[in-house]
């Protein structure tokens, strides 16, 4: 029996596979037609069909029953293993398109906020499938960065984008912001400050493209364009900056609790500031993890 040239052949179905595997198994065409569902005939026709694709004999038939071949013994084993490899690729795919299992590349500061890695802690555990890849995001290049696709998400106050169309910010709410210096600084120390204590010291903020950022971090700026402004290129170079006691750092007051104690908070009468926060992502981002990542911070109200 010869196979025929590949324009000749008949594709073959994975169907003739799953009934090769049940009779190999079983030894028989009957029991193999009843495991299958299908009637016996169209066993017999099937596998023929599969040994003429093939070119040579599967079965070695007689009034004593079915064995396989040498032949068919050696196929056995190799189509076993295509069909396990078959059914984890549903398998594995359908998670994927369910969120389920696949990937998602969040993006965070060099010195990240605590609440932050406690919510990648909490949907790690939750869904161990998914990889997790942290990316580094830049103030300053942060719109840039999730256009380009390096990172699916990121915590981010909507003001620090210049562009937002195409973008959106998931879970967005606004948190008040406290004034925080080293405990070298020399306001650290003086009782009731005033916003007009602060005017003297340069103010730390994050680089970030316009000064709607900057304005909404400082509303005194408004009133006093003299004060110096250092502009960080990230989180953890601002922090940085302000431990070196070189200049003063509004955060939001939840990034309070985890800080170092080189850094204190004070109340300063008449300070009155708030940052929106959002998870900020492409609009159009279809990637399945990214949906199931948003939605278990609804689900735990984070």
């Amino acid at each position: 029996m010869l196979a025929g040239t590949p324009d000749e052949r008949t594709p073959m179905r994975t169907s003739q596979l799953e009934y090769f595997i049940a009779v190999a198994d079983t030894l028989s065409f009957t029991k193999a037609a009843e495991r299958c569902h299908v009637a016996q005939p169209a066993i017999s026709q099937q596998i023929q069909a599969l040994e003429k694709e093939l070119g040579f004999a599967l079965f070695s038939r007689s009034t004593k029953g079915v064995e396989l071949t040498a032949a068919g013994r050696q196929y056995y084993r190799d189509v076993a293993d295509v069909l396990d490899a078959l059914r984890r690729a549903d398998q594995h795919a359908a998670a994927i398109a369910h969120g389920q299992a696949g990937s998602i590349s969040i993006g965070v500061a060099s010195s990240g906020q605590l609440s932050t890695f406690r919510v990648i802690d909490r949907f790690r555990s939750a869904y161990p499938e998914i990889s997790i890849n942290l990316r580094r995001a830049l103030s300053r290049i942060q719109e840039e960065q999730l256009r380009s696709g390096a990172y699916d998400v990121a915590p981010a106050p909507p003001c620090a984008f210049t562009d937002q169309e195409g973008l959106a910010f998931a879970h967005a709410s606004r948190e008040p912001l406290s004034i925080i210096m080293s405990e070298a600084h020399p306001l650290a120390t003086k009782s009731d400050l005033t916003v007009s204590d602060l005017l003297p010291y340069p103010h730390i903020v994050a680089d970030a493209p316009g000064d709607e950022l900057a304005r909404a971090t400082y509303p005194h700026l408004a009133d006093h364009p003299e004060v110096t402004l250092l502009r960080a290129e990230d989180q953890g170079i601002a922090w940085m900056m302000m431990t070196l006691g070189l200049g003063i750092e509004a955060v939001p007051a939840s990034v309070i609790a985890s800080l170092d104690r080189e850094y204190i908070a004070r109340e300063v009468r008449g300070y009155r500031a708030s940052l929106e926060i959002g998870w900020a992502h492409l609009a159009h981002n279809e990637n399945p993890a990214l949906e199931k990542f948003l939605d278990f911070i609804d689900d735990q109200h984070l």
